[in-house]
């Protein structure tokens, strides 16, 4: 019998176990930790037996620092891709939802790219790359970086997509990638990590379904390797020329950014709680729940038995209640046996406005700000209590700046060295191109060289200064010193102001030269008006306007005390000055003999080349181009030089030469009517995919220094 009991209560035990495992079946690992850390632990008073117990209700926390993120089913782990991916999701969600987070990315993403200009030593390089760059027809980095820094500051890192166009040597467009769709394997052999990517959906829609039929056809003729990455989690490499990485570096040892919100995510989750809590007190006031009494006891009435409804009495009751509460004007009418009140919504709503104030400035303090800083100081408060943030704001602008100006160099090296922009220094009127050392390995045989090649020339791009101090200050503080004698130049007292300082001073110049000639003519006007009318004239416009006779006994060439004589028609003598044309009297008058003109009157011309300058001149002559010559690609002498970087004939055969070998007409085949040779130091090459490099970078150490020292000569 003990034995048959024994059996009994195990299989009552396992039939409790199992109801309530099936009970929480299918919950998630976090729901299964939550529901073991909020387990009722069962003690006895007296050291553990059955009687008396005594229940306890308090959570044992495990001592775990990651306890609260695991609780709350937050992401924390950055190598997680999964993790991180909602992580995103969230950043976005908050970036586009919560005001005070959208306004300081805004800030962020905006205000370093203030005052963005490009400036170089050579004035067309400037006009080519701001058309290229900043332009809307082009690249439009005014635009493109306001995206590209609102990604940065969101999700911790953006990565820019560039085509680039071979024929041309100019990148045709930049976009941004979802960050979803890249993956970063790092390589133990190379500095930079390789990327590769996911297609993108319309993409792989496209090779799946096959429509629009042209669209396959065309994209299947120029990239048909496309088909092999069709698949949702195929990856396909980038080369890290056109697709480049720009993060947050929050974690040094994770290759993938770390949002900067995630610095404010309790105090986000928090937030969002108390904004729950107020949605449910404003819903209780807003909707009460009211208890309606409906009846009368015996001693109420004054009798021996109550009254109770029936249901018929409380349907009809019901139904004057909805009555009045959707009416306008609300009555109930009953004459006894009523009793109504509101169970929920009698309470005040709270004021929460502390709890939010704190929450925000923690917000804030994420991206470095206070609200002094973008309010104004208050009673009790100074700007100087925000140095440190001012200043730390400062160094992480600054530091986006720079990103943004390593990431504009790597494309503007890219067309520089397509389009042979190369560097120079000018000696004796002469442009000679500047060299440059680079180390480089053969990937073939592994040799190590250093190789000489031509250093490229691009211009700068140029930021506004990151300074949050007080502009009127700062500005005050530069007069203070030009009034000390300190050499405070022009351009330095505008560098914070939107000012061209070349274009203010040829303005200037303009007026002055307008003003000055519509003074003069208002002054004449006013001279004849006077004359004609017969009114009295001023001596000062007697002095400039009224014709002079020259006195007598005076020699007419004599110079004047104040400068030059003015000339004087009629009264100069014309026997020192050269015939200009042929007067009346030449036309009239014919020669002795008849109008014949014997040979040998007329000079015969002399060659300027021949008796007319010393021999130095003939060995700086050499060089020159010649009557019959013609440039290396096709140009009259005396055009090459007017369209240095852009010329029809040059990038014409640029894109002939980057043709496929079918299409690239043979060495010595006519190029615009005449034989010209094909460089040989362009070296040709098929084509590739569309993700993968230029086929042209590091071609620059083959190009031949004196051509190019040639091409220069000024």
């Amino acid at each position: 019998m003990p034995q048959q009991e024994l059996t009994e209560a195990a299989l009552s035990r396992m039939s409790r176990v199992f109801r309530r495992f099936s009970k929480h079946e299918g919950e998630s690992s976090e729901a299964h930790e939550m529901r073991a850390n909020r387990r009722i632990r069962r003690t006895a008073a007296d050291g553990g037996g059955r009687s008396n117990p005594s229940v306890g209700f308090a959570t044992a926390r495990p001592r775990d620092p990651l306890f609260y993120w695991r609780q709350n089913n937050m992401p924390f782990q950055f190598d997680d891709p999964a993790q991180m991916q909602k992580m995103r999701t969230y950043c976005r969600l908050v970036y586009a939802s919560h005001p005070v987070v959208g306004s300081c990315v805004d800030i962020y993403s905006k205000y370093p790219l203030l005052g963005m200009k490009m400036s170089c030593k050579d004035d067309r390089l400037t006009d080519f790359y701001s058309q290229h760059f900043l332009e809307e027809d082009g690249l439009n980095y005014n635009k493109f970086m306001v995206d590209i820094g609102r990604e940065y500051w969101t999700v911790g890192e953006a990565w820019p997509l560039g085509t680039f166009n071979e024929a041309l040597g100019v990148w045709d467009s930049e976009e941004l990638l979802n960050p979803d769709d890249v993956e970063v394997q790092p390589s133990p052999f190379l500095r930079d990590p390789r990327f590769l990517i996911r297609l993108p959906n319309a993409m792989r829609e496209l090779i799946r379904t096959r429509q629009p039929a042209w669209e396959y056809t065309k994209l299947m003729e120029a990239y048909p390797e496309l088909t092999y990455y069709a698949d949702d989690n195929a990856l396909m490499p980038v080369s890290n020329i056109l697709l480049r990485q720009m993060k947050f570096e929050a974690d040094t040892f994770n290759n993938r950014g770390v949002p900067l919100l995630y610095r404010a995510m309790r105090s986000l989750m928090q937030e969002e709680m108390l904004n729950a809590a107020v949605d449910s007190i404003a819903d209780r006031l807003y909707t009460p729940l009211i208890l309606a009494k409906l009846g009368a006891s015996a001693s109420d009435l004054g009798t021996n038995v109550p009254w109770i409804p029936t249901q018929d009495d409380l349907a009809d009751f019901e139904e004057a209640v909805d009555t009045a509460l959707a009416g306008d004007f609300r009555i109930i009418m009953s004459h006894f046996g009523v009793n109504m009140e509101a169970v929920l919504g009698r309470e005040d709503m709270p004021d929460l406005s502390g709890e939010f104030d704190r929450l925000e400035g923690r917000i804030l303090q994420t991206f470095g700000l206070s609200k002094t800083m973008l309010a104004g100081a208050s009673s009790g408060e100074t700007y100087a209590a925000d140095a440190l943030n001012r200043d730390l704001v400062t160094q992480m602008l600054t530091n986006y700046q720079q990103l943004l100006n390593r990431h504009y160099r790597q494309r503007a090296l890219v067309v520089a060295e397509a389009q042979e922009h190369f560097d120079y220094e000018e000696r004796g009127g002469r442009r000679y191109v500047r060299m440059e050392e680079v180390f480089e390995v053969d990937e073939e045989t592994g040799e190590e060289r250093i190789v000489e090649q031509p250093k490229l020339l691009i211009p700068d791009l140029q930021f506004r200064t990151m300074s949050l101090q007080d502009e009127a200050a700062q500005t005050e503080f530069f007069e203070a010193l030009r009034e000390a004698g300190v050499p405070v130049s022009m351009r330095t007292r505008l560098h914070n102001v939107q000012i061209d300082l070349d274009d203010e001073i040829e303005k200037a110049r303009d007026e002055a030269v307008a003003l000055a000639v519509a003074e003069q003519e208002s002054r004449k006007a006013s001279y004849i008006a006077l004359r004609d009318k017969g009114l009295p004239i001023p001596m000062d416009l007697r002095a400039d306007f009224e014709p002079r006779a020259l006195p007598e006994q005076q020699d007419p060439m004599q110079m004047q005390a104040d400068g030059l004589r003015v000339p004087l028609l009629g009264l100069d003598p014309t026997g020192s000055q050269p015939t200009l044309a042929p007067t009346m009297q030449d036309l009239t008058t014919t020669p002795a003999d008849g109008g014949v003109v014997e040979p040998g009157s007329v000079p015969e011309p002399v060659d300027a080349d021949q008796g007319s300058r010393p021999e130095e001149s003939d060995e700086q002559r050499a060089s020159m181009p010649k009557s019959g010559s013609r440039s290396p690609y096709g140009v009259r002498p005396g055009l090459e030089k007017t369209a240095l970087f852009q010329n029809a004939e040059r990038m014409r055969h640029l894109a002939n030469t980057h043709r496929p070998k079918a299409e690239v007409p043979p060495k010595g085949a006519p190029i615009d009517g005449e034989q010209t040779a094909v460089p040989e130091a362009v070296e040709r090459r098929e084509p590739i995919g569309l993700y993968g490099g230029p086929r042209h970078v590091g071609l620059r150490r083959h190009v031949n220094e004196s051509d190019i020292n040639k091409e220069w000569q000024v």
